[in-house]
């Protein structure tokens, strides 16, 4: 193998190194908010859907 073969792979493969751990650095996307409204109803019936009684 040639010096050249041989430092063109070594670059190919830093960079490939290189481009993962930039994609691993990005931070994920925030979470979307759902389209649409809210009712009152809706509100009212998730609240008592999630309150738990105290035995």
């Amino acid at each position: 193998m040639s010096h050249d073969t041989f430092s063109r792979n070594t670059r190919n493969q830093l960079k490939q190194v290189f481009d993962a751990l930039r994609e691993l650095m990005t931070p994920p996307d925030p979470p979307k908010r759902p389209t649409g409204f809210v009712t009152h109803e809706d509100k009212d019936s998730k609240k008592a859907s999630g309150v738990r009684a105290k035995i």
